[in-house]
């Protein structure tokens, strides 16, 4: 049975999860993350393959042996997902839980094709994924940008755990809920819609969000496609981490952005104390010159098959 119901969530999550700030301590702690990129917009000189979407496989490394391993986003097909997962030697059937960063069939579709091989796993996300979403960019209406009905029935394959709060998986790794928007994200939002009370009316994302794991000083920030925000999104990692500086992988959502929106933003970055970007999908070439600009050698560009190892110092 589809069990998508917010009362359920506190059973679920004092069996398996604890909330943030407030877990019981533990002798573990993370000395190393590793993230594979399954999906992207780029496959590089690789042998994988790429499409327009994004999914990333982070695997949470603890001094005392265990692990916790979480697969974030989907692509578009799970085909993609599927072969580049096999291709590059990585075992999905140990996956501890799937997130999704936000309802966009470019990171949720391709749970479709992964629900026999990762039936009944829990499936963290925020409640709005389940609304409609259609987007007027380009010129004309489209009215699939969201789940579609594939997907929606595929969900009773999974533990579905739909939160708005953050919420602490494992051991100093967190699942970042609903972001507070505090700096202007109006450019990533730019252009879709929802409906409310039978009428079209503005979608702000507010499903939008990420991961965030504490590896010793600073924090990694795992994100899809930023549409909260890149700069909100790490100021909610940081507030939730403790952590000083940070480290972020994935989408930042400033293809189409202006250029004033994207000098303010990777601005913003410094300030949070972002130290190094890996930038994928839907940053757009813009946006990488800006962030090579300001970061020079600490932003690199990602492709289907990356890897990125951050160490506890």
């Amino acid at each position: 049975m589809l069990r998508v119901f917010p009362e359920l969530c506190i059973g679920i999550l004092t069996q398996g999860f604890s909330r943030a700030g407030g877990g019981m301590p533990t002798p573990r702690e993370v000395y190393r993350v590793d993230v594979l990129i399954l999906v992207d917009d780029y496959s590089g000189f690789t042998r994988l393959l790429s499409e327009h979407g994004f999914s990333a496989l982070v695997s949470v490394e603890y001094g005392d042996g265990s692990s916790y391993r979480v697969l974030m986003d989907f692509g578009t097909s799970g085909r993609v997902l599927l072969y580049n997962a096999r291709t590059a030697g990585a075992d999905l059937n140990p996956v501890d839980s799937l997130v999704l960063s936000h309802r966009h069939y470019d990171h949720s579709e391709g749970l479709v094709r992964l629900s026999k091989l990762l039936a009944g796993k829990p499936l963290l996300a925020h409640p709005d994924v389940l609304k409609p979403c259609y987007s007027t960019r380009g010129g004309s209406m489209r009215f699939n940008v969201g789940f579609s009905p594939k997907l929606r029935e595929t969900l009773r394959d999974f533990e579905v755990v739909l939160l708005k709060e953050s919420v602490e998986l494992s051991k100093d790794l967190w699942f970042l809920g609903e972001v507070e928007r505090y700096y202007d994200n109006s450019y990533a939002v730019e252009g879709f819609k929802t409906v409310r009370d039978g009428s079209l009316t503005d979608e702000y994302m507010l499903d939008d969000t990420g991961i965030a794991v504490r590896v010793g000083s600073r924090a990694l920030v795992v994100v899809g496609c930023s549409h909260s925000g890149i700069s909100n999104i790490v100021r909610k990692a940081r507030k939730v981490t403790g952590a000083s500086e940070v480290v972020v992988i994935g989408g930042l959502h400033l293809a189409q952005a202006e250029p004033q929106d994207i000098e303010r933003v990777v601005n913003e970055l410094e300030v949070e104390g972002v130290t190094e970007v890996h930038a994928a999908h839907c940053t757009g070439l813009k946006g990488e010159a800006a962030l090579l600009r300001r970061y020079g050698d600490r932003l690199k560009k990602v492709y289907s098959g990356y890897r990125l190892r951050v160490v506890a110092d």
